[in-house]
């Protein structure tokens, strides 16, 4: 039982080491005043940048990567770089500090190989007169500038399922006056279609644009030829008691995962489809490694769609009312993507009276369309998709907000 227990234990890491991306190399180059730093990876990542105080200090937070050269083997000849160290804040991350002799400003260029990223580092103008001089007045061409990146083909668009729904023969939960749930599920999701289209850097795509029935494995299906980055599935929900109500958001159980994964292990077409990672590759005649594989896959999708559905519960909560005020978890097949977060929201409760009518206004379906949509916001700001417009938003603006807050107002612990 110990060697087995030991066996699996070496396995688990090992398909931690297969996931995981490694940092090759870090160039720095001085010209004219600003310092470049060019990031070289195996395979694509997440990456956050930002900057402290006291002492002045970059950070580079790079997901899932392990540092495979030697930090000190950097040539560190330049005015703006005193040291470079690395940390992890925790066993996923691994942190870059970059300490600099000044404040100084960060803008993120276009992106240049697939797997690779660079960083242009330039001193903050008026730093130094900042800190000599008490209440100094900052013209307005020294004030650090937001860094609006351009769009360029490396940075794609966020992909949105949407997934009304029902449809067809299937009409669904039909309410006290005969309004059927698969109409409003796709009126709701039409609205949230054209919200999301507006955002730059996202897109929507629907699983059925019209009243007719789309197959439960072929929603998911849908979502995978589109290289959806989440699934939002729109029900209406029903029950005896027409005096329940209150909208809800489901992510994937445990449970309902665990029979997935079974299913991904029978279906060898799959298996190079998980994530960018070739289970292909894999000598494992036992299944063993894909097992792991698919479960850590399955458990972080499971963890990214529950902080994605509480997100727009949130935001559900300020304009209805909730049935449940945290995320509950189900076996829904429309939620079982391994890689892909999914949620499924019953927008309200189409048996009871008021809610129907609510379910059936254009007004009240643009108004929760605008909620959810917040939602969906807030959780890609936080968590953006790799390569991604939104992310390139979402760097730079950490970045510019980190110094327009001023010396003092940052507080964070060293690694």
């Amino acid at each position: 039982m110990m060697k087995r227990t030991v066996f699996c234990l070496m396995l688990l890491l090992l398909s931690c080491q297969l996931m995981a991306a490694r940092l090759q190399s870090v160039q720095i180059k001085q010209n004219a005043g600003k310092t470049s730093l060019y990031f070289s990876l195996d395979k694509a990542i997440v990456h956050k940048v930002f900057t402290l105080t006291n002492p002045d200090r970059v950070v580079v937070d790079l997901d899932n990567t392990n540092l495979s050269f030697d930090l000190n083997s950097l040539h560190l000849n330049n005015d703006l770089i005193k040291r470079v160290r690395s940390g992890h804040p925790n066993p996923q991350t691994l942190r870059l500090v970059f300490e600099v002799t000044d404040a100084v400003r960060l803008r993120a260029p276009s992106p240049g190989a697939q797997h690779a990223f660079s960083l242009d580092i330039s001193a903050n103008p008026g730093a130094t007169a900042k800190r000599s001089v008490a209440k100094p007045q900052v013209s307005k061409a020294e004030r650090p500038q937001p860094v609006q990146p351009a769009r360029s083909k490396a940075r794609r668009d966020v992909i949105v399922v949407l997934d009304a729904g029902h449809g067809g023969h299937d009409p669904g939960a039909i309410g006290p006056h005969r309004v059927a749930e698969k109409n409003v599920t796709l009126a709701i999701a039409s609205k949230l279609k054209q919200i999301i289209d507006k955002q730059p850097g996202m897109r929507a795509v629907m699983t059925r644009k019209g009243d007719y029935y789309v197959g439960l494995r072929d929603r998911l299906t849908i979502a995978r030829q589109y290289n959806g980055d989440v699934f939002i599935s729109i029900h209406a929900d029903a029950f005896i008691n027409q005096q329940s109500n209150g909208a809800s958001v489901f992510a994937l159980s445990q449970r309902g995962a665990t029979s997935e994964a079974a299913r991904w292990l029978a279906e060898k077409e799959n298996y190079s489809e998980l994530g960018g990672v070739n289970l292909r590759g894999l000598d494992d005649q036992s299944g063993l490694v894909r097992t792991v594989l698919i479960d850590l896959s399955q458990t972080a999708t499971i963890a990214a769609s529950l902080h994605m559905g509480n997100q727009v519960l949130q935001n559900l909560d300020t304009m209805t009312s909730l049935h449940n005020r945290k995320v509950e978890q189900a076996r829904f097949m429309v939620l079982k993507s391994p890689d892909i977060p999914s949620i499924l929201i019953e927008t309200g409760f189409i048996s009871n009276p008021r809610e129907e009518r609510n379910l059936n206004s254009p007004r009240y379906q643009a108004r929760l369309t605008q909620s959810i949509f917040q939602g969906l916001k807030r959780y890609f700001w936080e968590y953006p998709p790799h390569g991604t417009y939104i992310e390139a938003l979402a760097t730079a603006g950490r970045s510019d907000d980190k110094l327009s807050q001023g010396k003092g107002k940052q507080t964070s612990r060293t690694v």
